[in-house]
Formats: structure tokens, C-alpha cells, sequence
């Protein structure tokens, strides 16, 4: 200790020159530095952002030559699509004649253009003819889905696609005979290490192609680079999900590359592959190498030149302050008693000034002492503004929480309550404020007159307490709080009152209450069903027996009849199981995004020959253009199909059947208008309840399902009667599906019981 006070001892002792010249000396070390750090780490930053630049103009190049490859495949395969005598031959599918006029053009075209398929196609989807591969045809084609849009659409197709052939660059074009589709073609360059050559030839960069095989899964298609040069794949540091490429200068353990990974689209613009360009930087780091030893250089020069011209400003400063510091021993002494000598206006002038102040210092600080002692009254107003401003900012804020905060004393006075107190049990201040029996009786809900501390009474104990209360406000309506209380000590460690909130949590237990009910009706399904099948057994049984002895009994046997009444009433059982099983049968919701306008058109489709069979006319009525909901397709096609079966078969023949769709407040409603004669007041009541019919069957059966499938959906489904004999459907279904969480969109599956 002794030792280290010595040293800073004699560090505070050298002379006042040294002292400015070595924290100059060492400022301006450390400010060459600094500036050549700068300067180098600004060159390298304004190289890396060029050099980032230039492999994302690459990264372009790439892509538009992927897109100039697909141009060029639908220009050529357009221009064979429109020859009169291809359009002729493939609608005739006569495959001997297109390849003697087209496999001389396809050899001329791989030659001279590097085409590697040529494809012929015919509905709905099949391989006519590969000159490519004469030998392999025929068979059906559904897995090359550019091809089956091509011929669904009519329109040409291109981009990047894996095929028999490998993954190629593809443009598909539909060939019309006389205004009809004959089928379509297709031309094929191969996507490879021949279009990767070719790229790095031109731009002297390298480029490799790993292909998507699955989700974080990944193969490399083809490279330029040679095996011993070749840095790791960046697929870690991309996402399908994200179209920007990743770009990084000089990664770990390549300092002489830079490279950039982009995603690849197919035709339909997912992501089959990445591609992952490098640059090589050797001549850059060359030259940076040669700019740092420069700078070094020239910052070591301008050190010494620093030293220099700081020890001969320090020699000029020093001198004026040793002729001051002789003049201010001399006021201390009491030897000077007129003002300095000034001097020019700068730092040792004002210390001179400074000096000529000190003169008249005991007046100055007296006048400072009296001006303290006034303005220091004038800080205790501000402060105590301050303190009643805050006070009044947490009123507010008590008085604004959507919560109950309280204070009770200990003898069970109630001290405050907040506004919300009143906005939800009805009871003012003045009712509950000072009355010492209110706490206890309408909160704690003790009404007995015993002597109780109301501490014990509703808290329990003198510490932190938190408990559920059920309160009643003042006309009589139960709620549900969560009262959290904290109680308030003095200096000797007696309770003077309790701080408390309290949260409304009616609503959750609501919520709460609803779920268990939700879970039992579950049960209650599971058992239903697993009775039922219990059931089945024997009554299939009791049903096969008493139809062998119907038909055991002669045909003028009175015994017969009975037979055959209980072969029915087993039929009918069997039906009424068969409703049963259906209503409670789990199913499972697969969510993905629908289109409910063209689920509808497609369930009238698919309903087509009913629909003719009654010449029944469709009158649609749908917006141009509607957002998707979050549902399961299939069950949604299912209770719409059922909706509509059912309405075929209880409306008249050649009668109008009206189906329309529209928007409203975050939902999808679908309604469904046609005649109905015969119904009555109780079928509108029990529309939905299982019931078998004689001439309507399934689709009556199916009903309950329908409502169910779409309750499940979070919507619901009303019928009515609209005038005389009209009947109307409307189904409302939300746009954002309550089981959709953040897998929204991509399609998962949760299980639900139809219980």
C-alpha cells in the first residue's frame, strides 16, 4: 500500500511539460490508430458492400438466364405447336408420323440449342411420344403437374420441373386442332453442370445447385468448383419460407471467397432447390494487404511528426503558467493586492481573470450564501408541486384500472374502493366507504354478529393472501374475483390496514365450466358408441334369423306375416343404429385454406345427374372474388353435398334451386333457397334431428352431420321458412378459423367428436 502510494506520488510530482506532453503524445498515438482503423474498416466495408454487390448481380444473371432458357423452351415449343401438319398428326395420335417429321428437328435442336426433351402430351394426362426417349410412352403422367395444368388451362406452362429425364428447365405449350385440345408439348433444356459451365465462362464466378429433397433436407445437383475448393454448403443459414438470398464475405475458414445462397422456384414458384454462388477475392485481400502496410506507414510519420510539434507547444504553454503560478503564491501571501497584468484572451488569460476574481472571493461567497438561502424555499415549492402532481397521476391511474383496488383497515373499515368498484357491484362510495361491517357481510360474505376480527375473517392471516370469491353485487348477481391482499405495517410490526385488487374471472370460469361440459358431452359420445356397437352384433343376428325363418314358412302360412313384421321392425332398427352410429362417429378436422365459393360450385357439380334427372335449374349468385377460410375441405364438401342432396330431393321437378354466398362481419354466409312442400312447423324444429324416411334415405341421414361438421367450424347454420313453401338454408362460417394457430395455412389436424 505504502509502495503504490509512493508511485502515484511521484507520477503527480514530475513537471507540468511532461504532463501534457506524454497524454498528448498518447492521444495522438491513439487517434492515428483510431483514424487508420477507421479507415481501413470503412475501405473493407465499402469493398464488402461492392463485393455484395456484384454476387447478388450474379445471384440475378442466374435467374434471369433460368428465365431466358424458359422463354427460349416455350418460344420453340410454341412455333411446333402451331404447325398444321403437328396439329394434325397428334390429334390423329399418329405417333410413327410426328416422329419421322420431328426427330430430324430434335436432333438439329440438341445440337445446336442443347434441347434435351421434346414431349408430346394427350389428355387427360398421358405420354404420347418422348423423341427423346422413343421407347418409353404411354403411361400416365398425373406427378407432372405443369403438364395436367396445361391441359386444364390451355394456357402455356413454364419453368423449372423434375421430370423422367431429371430436373430441366421446361416450357409446355397446348396444341388446338380446329379450336379443340389435342394434346400438348413440351420443351425440355437440362438444368445441370453443362448451364453451370456455361454461366461460370462468362462471368467467372462458380455455382453449385443443391436440390430440395424435403423440408431441411438437401442434395447437390451439380457444381463448378473442383472437390478441394469447395467451402460447405450455406443451406443451414437459408429458409424456403424466405426469398432473400444469404449473402457472406470471407466465411470461416475461406477468407478468399465470397458467397452468396439463393432459393431456386419452380413453375408454380415454390422452392425446389438452392443455388449457391462463389467469388473468388484473392486479388482484393491482396490489395488490402498492401493499403494496411501503407497506412501503418504513414499513421508512424504522423506520430512523430505529433511528438514533435506537441513538445514544442508544451515548452510555449509552460511558460506563461509558471510566471502565474509565482503571481498567485504571492495573493496567498497577502503581498498582492492589485489585479494581475492581463494577457490575451485565452486559457491562460482566463486563468489570469480567474486569479483577479479570487481577490474579492469573501464578498462574492457571502452574496452566494444569501442567494442559496432564498432560492432554496423556491426548490421546496417546486418539489412538493412535484410530489402532488404524481399523486395525482396515481389516482388516475387506480381510478382507470379495470380492476377493484381497496383499502380496509384492520377493524374492517373500509377506506377506499376505485370507480370500477361501483361500475361492477353497483354499491357508491358513500355506501361503502367508512362502513366497518360492509367488507365483512358483502365480500367475505360473513353475516353472523360474532366478535371476528375481520383480518381472520376474510384474509386468514397477516401475510400476502390471495383467494377466490364469489360476490354478489347489489342486485344480486353472482361474480367470480380473484382477491389479492397484501396487508400494511408500521414501525412496530402491526397490521394498520390491508391493499387489495380484485379481478373479475367470471367470464373464465364461465369459460372453465363450458370446456368440462364439452369434455363430458365427449365422453358421454364415446360411450354412446361404443354401446351401439355393441348393439350391431345381436341385432344383425336377431335380423338374420328372423329372415331364414321368413323364408322358412310357406308362402299360406299365417306364421309368415309375422316373420316378415319382425324382418322389418329389424331393418328399421338396424336404420335407426345406423343414424345413431353416424351422429356420433369421431372425425378428424384437417385445417387448410378453402374457397367456399368454389367448394360450392364443385358440390353442384358433383351432384349433377340428380340434378338433371329433376331438370332443375341452378341459380348462383357469388362475389368476384371472396378471401379463403380456415377449414377441412373434405368434411366442408361433405355437409354441403348432403345440404344439397337434400334439397333435391324434397323440391318439386323443374323448379329453381338458389345457392348464393357473401361477406359479412369477418364471416363467409351461404344460403340455400327452393321450394319444399309438406313441411311443417315441428320438421323446421327437428330439420337437424337423425331420422329415416322411406324416399329421402341418406341424405336425411346425413343431415345431423352436415350441422355438426359446420359447428365444428366455428360456425353455424340456421333454417327458416321464407313466404309460402320456401324453405332457406343459411350457413355461416368465419374467414379465421378458431382452431388455426401459427400453422395457419399449411394444413394440420386436430380430432373432434361428433358426441
Amino acid at each position: 500500500m505504502m509502495i503504490g502510494s509512493g508511485v502515484m506520488h511521484r507520477l503527480k510530482s514530475i513537471r507540468l511539460k511532461w504532463k501534457l506532453l506524454v497524454p498528448f503524445l498518447v492521444f495522438s498515438f491513439l487517434g492515428t490508430t483510431t483514424l487508420v482503423c477507421i479507415g481501413l474498416n470503412s475501405q473493407q466495408a465499402l469493398i464488402k458492400g461492392e463485393e455484395k454487390n456484384e454476387i447478388l448481380d450474379l445471384y440475378r444473371v442466374f435467374l434471369a438466364e433460368m428465365n431466358h432458357k424458359k422463354n427460349q423452351a416455350l418460344s420453340l415449343a410454341t412455333v411446333i405447336a402451331l404447325n398444321p401438319r403437328v396439329q394434325k398428326l397428334l390429334s390423329e395420335t399418329d405417333r410413327e408420323g410426328l416422329t419421322e417429321l420431328l426427330l430430324p428437328t430434335y436432333r438439329r435442336l440438341l445440337t445446336d440449342y442443347g434441347i434435351l426433351q421434346f414431349h408430346f402430351h394427350i389428355p387427360p394426362g398421358r405420354s404420347f411420344l418422348r423423341l427423346h426417349r422413343l421407347e418409353q410412352f404411354g403411361e400416365m403422367i398425373a406427378y407432372r403437374r405443369s403438364v395436367v395444368e396445361t391441359l386444364r388451362t390451355r394456357a402455356p406452362v413454364g419453368g423449372l420441373e423434375w421430370g423422367l429425364a431429371g430436373l430441366g428447365i421446361r416450357g409446355i405449350v397446348p396444341v388446338f386442332t380446329n379450336g379443340l385440345l389435342a394434346g400438348s408439348i413440351e420443351i425440355g433444356f437440362p438444368f445441370g453442370k453443362p448451364f453451370l459451365e456455361d454461366l461460370k465462362k462468362r462471368w467467372r464466378a462458380d455455382f453449385t445447385v443443391y436440390e430440395m429433397r424435403g423440408r431441411g433436407t438437401y442434395s447437390q445437383l451439380a457444381t463448378t468448383l473442383e472437390p478441394n475448393k469447395r467451402p460447405p454448403p450455406m443451406t443451414h443459414a437459408i429458409s424456403a419460407e424466405s426469398p432473400e438470398p444469404v449473402i457472406m464475405i470471407s466465411p470461416p475458414g475461406y477468407p478468399d471467397k465470397s458467397l452468396l445462397s439463393g432459393t431456386i422456384t419452380d413453375y408454380t414458384g415454390e422452392v425446389a432447390a438452392f443455388v449457391e454462388v462463389v467469388l473468388d477475392r484473392s486479388v482484393i485481400l491482396k490489395r488490402l494487404s498492401q493499403t494496411r502496410r501503407l497506412m501503418f506507414f504513414v499513421a508512424l510519420a504522423g506520430i512523430s511528426v505529433s511528438f514533435f510539434l506537441i513538445w514544442l507547444v508544451s515548452s510555449l504553454f509552460v511558460r506563461p503558467i509558471k510566471e502565474i503560478v509565482q503571481e498567485a503564491q504571492e495573493i496567498a501571501e497577502g503581498k498582492r493586492k492589485h489585479r494581475l497584468h492581463p494577457r490575451p484572451l485565452d486559457e491562460i488569460g482566463m486563468l489570469t481573470e480567474s486569479l483577479n476574481t479570487m481577490l474579492e472571493s469573501l464578498r462574492q461567497r457571502q452574496l452566494q450564501i444569501q442567494e442559496y438561502a432564498r432560492t432554496l424555499e423556491i426548490k421546496v415549492q417546486e418539489r412538493t408541486a412535484d410530489l402532488v402532481a404524481s399523486e395525482e397521476k396515481y389516482r388516475t391511474l387506480v381510478e382507470s384500472l379495470p380492476l377493484i383496488v381497496y383499502r380496509v383497515l384492520n377493524d374492517g373499515t373500509t377506506e377506499f374502493v376505485n370507480p370500477y368498484f361501483t361500475h361492477t357491484l353497483g354499491y357508491t362510495a358513500e355506501e361503502v366507504v367508512g362502513n366497518k361491517r360492509f367488507w365483512l357481510e358483502k365480500i367475505c360474505g360473513i353475516e353472523s354478529p360474532e366478535k371476528r376480527a375481520t383480518l381472520g375473517a376474510c384474509w386468514a392471516s397477516s401475510t400476502d393472501f390471495r383467494a377466490e370469491r364469489v360476490v354478489r353485487n347489489k342486485q344480486g348477481q353472482a361474480f367470480i374475483f380473484i382477491d389479492q391482499a397484501i396487508p400494511r405495517r408500521d414501525t412496530h410490526g402491526e397490521i394498520k390496514w390491508i391493499d387489495g385488487i380484485m379481478l373479475d374471472i367470471t367470464e373464465l370460469k364461465q369459460l372453465q365450466e363450458r370446456a368440462i361440459r364439452t369434455e363430458e358431452i365427449r365422453v358421454l359420445g364415446e360411450v354412446s358408441a361404443r354401446f351401439a356397437h355393441e348393439i350391431r352384433n345381436p341385432l344383425t343376428t336377431a335380423g338374420g334369423f328372423a329372415r331364414r325363418l321368413r323364408d322358412s314358412l310357406q308362402e299360406h302360412d299365417p306364421n309368415r306375416k309375422f316373420a316378415q313384421i319382425i324382418v322389418e321392425e329389424m331393418a328399421r332398427l338396424e336404420n335407426i343404429l345406423q343414424i345413431t352410429l353416424a351422429s356420433i362417429e369421431p372425425f378428424t378436422l384437417c385445417i387448410s385454406e378453402v374457397h367456399l365459393d368454389r367448394l360450392l360450385r364443385s358440390s353442384l357439380e358433383d351432384l349433377g345427374n340428380e340434378i338433371k334427372l329433376k331438370e332443375i335449374q341452378i341459380v348462383p349468385s357469388f362475389p368476384a372474388s371472396s378471401p379463403g377460410i380456415q377449414a377441412d375441405e373434405g368434411l366442408l364438401n361433405r355437409a354441403f353435398e348432403n345440404l344439397f342432396k337434400h334439397a333435391i330431393i324434397t323440391m318439386p321437378e323443374r323448379e329453381k334451386l338458389y345457392v348464393s354466398m357473401f361477406q359479412e362481419n369477418g364471416h363467409l354466409v351461404s344460403i340455400i333457397r327452393h321450394r319444399a312442400e309438406g313441411l311443417a312447423e315441428e320438421d323446421l324444429e327437428q330439420f337437424f334431428f337423425p331420422r329415416f324416411t322411406s324416399n329421402m334415405g341418406n341424405a336425411i341421414l346425413e343431415l345431423p352431420l352436415s350441422k355438426l361438421i359446420i359447428h365444428r367450424h366455428g360456425g353455424n347454420i340456421e333454417v327458416f321458412r321464407e313466404g309460402e313453401g320456401t324453405l332457406v338454408l343459411r350457413a355461416k362460417l368465419p374467414i379465421t378459423s378458431p382452431y388455426s394457430g401459427p400453422d395457419r395455412g399449411r394444413g394440420h389436424s386436430t380430432a373432434y367428436h361428433l358426441s
